[in-house]
């Protein structure tokens, strides 16, 4: 519910930006985590007691993970960012060096 009030409150106090002024707002970023091998969440498949699993319901897992990559991007009124491979944990000072 703050979210919302917050986001109110900001459409309202920039209800009349001029359009010279949204093209320096970023409008979204986000990161994503890809597993380069298997899934990075949990799955789950309904079956009958003392049924068989059925193979087509079965990950396969590797020892010790496989690997991921951790990319981040972005979008304004110019288009795309670049897309961007995150090494480590993402943190504010990351985060300023990207922009």
């Amino acid at each position: 519910k703050a979210h919302v009030q917050a986001r109110l409150k900001f459409a309202s106090e920039h209800l009349n930006n001029s359009e010279e002024n949204w093209v320096k707002v970023l409008y979204w970023s986000d990161e994503t985590k890809i597993e380069l091998f298997g899934i990075n969440s949990t799955c789950h498949v309904w079956k009958r007691r003392n049924a068989a699993c059925d193979s087509k319901n079965t990950i396969p897992t590797t020892k010790h993970g496989s690997g991921n990559i951790m990319l981040w991007g972005c979008f304004s009124a110019k288009g795309t960012g670049q897309l961007r491979r995150i090494r480590g944990t993402m943190d504010g000072a990351m985060y300023h060096q990207i922009l």
